[in-house]
């Protein structure tokens, strides 16, 4: 019985650990983390959807020091583009997307292109998430490094002086949006778990022989 029982276990177990990236990443995030002083990047901003509802909006602010932020043409939606000051002066704050639909259970990409500040800084991407039933989510609180604690983490971008140097030698301070080590941890703890099943099946295999 404990053998069946054994057996019968290892194949969820093998879903845990396939499925923890999965966990570690279902929020909005943009990418790349780490971009050049200066340079012009192409940013991507990835929508899970959560809830049972589609996703119908989403809203993001434009961390100041960007210049030139234009956003790509996205077939289905209305792209709105907000500015603080006018004429030369002016700078892009938010982005809107909407009118389109992300059904629930999948994702989707949204882009823009922007020059990066002329300093190494942080920024900082605050997101809100709007669904087909009113409801919004505010992905703009600080990352706390913890998966699971119910929190709602802005996505981070780091500018570097010297990109190359930096991602050879990558750092974590723990308010970046690399959950690397969260997801080490599931891993691990699955294969663990694993593990021991298989060992409690061989002994129940060689007590019966």
């Amino acid at each position: 019985m404990l053998k069946k029982l054994s057996l019968a276990i290892l194949p969820l177990a093998a879903l845990i650990v396939a499925a923890a990236p999965m966990i570690a990443s279902a929020h909005v995030v943009v990418s790349p983390e780490k971009v050049g002083v200066g340079e012009f990047t192409t940013y991507n901003v990835a929508v899970p959807v959560e809830k049972d509802v589609p996703t119908v909006g989403l809203r993001l602010e434009i961390p100041g020091g960007l210049n030139y932020v234009q956003p790509n043409v996205k077939s289905g939606w209305k792209i709105a583009v907000k500015e603080s000051g006018t004429g030369e002066e002016a700078t892009v704050t938010e982005i809107n997307w909407t009118g389109g639909n992300i059904p629930s259970g999948q994702r989707e990409q949204f882009l823009f292109a922007a020059q990066s500040p002329k300093e190494a800084t942080s920024l900082n991407w605050k997101a809100y998430q709007t669904y087909a039933d009113g409801t919004v989510v505010s992905w703009d609180q600080k990352p706390t490094g913890k998966e699971g604690d119910g929190s709602k983490p802005y996505s981070i971008t780091e500018v570097v002086n010297d990109l190359a140097s930096d991602t050879a030698t990558p750092k974590n301070d723990g308010t970046s949006n690399d959950d690397s080590n969260d997801v080490n941890g599931i891993v691990a703890l699955s294969l663990s778990v694993v593990a021991l099943l298989v060992s409690i099946g061989s002994l129940l295999f060689l007590k019966k022989k």
